[in-house]
């Protein structure tokens, strides 16, 4: 997996996709026709239009699934207040706005994720 860093402030969502797709983030942030904040579906219709397998829906983490699965979008909110995604893959966060983090992810709150078939 090669990281994608964000190009600006709220393009989180395009950047993880551009990673899981191997594409440029200009070039998802072009087919998701925004280079705004991002929702799950419309990264789910991402997913989709990329041929990316994925879970039907997101899962919160709770007790019954405490930690993401190995490859996963994360939805994070951060220290600084905002809900921010980020690429979980093979024990990694890759993190479009602070980088490539291992061990404990210092920069907020996991409050759920979807998995990635790969």
């Amino acid at each position: 997996m090669e990281l994608v860093l964000q190009p600006s402030d709220t393009t989180c969502g395009q950047a993880c996709i551009a990673m899981l797709a191997g594409k440029s983030v200009e070039e998802v942030i072009a087919d998701c026709k925004t280079a705004g904040p991002t929702s799950i579906g419309q990264l789910v219709e991402l997913l989709d239009r990329y041929g990316i397998g994925h879970a039907e829906r997101n899962k919160r983490i709770s007790k019954k699934n405490p930690v993401p699965y190995r490859h996963s979008i994360l939805t994070v909110h951060t220290n600084g207040g905002y809900t921010h995604w980020v690429l979980f893959y093979d024990g990694k966060y890759y993190d479009p706005e602070f980088g490539l983090l291992e061990g404990e992810y210092p920069h907020g709150k996991i409050t759920s994720f979807l998995e990635i078939y790969v």
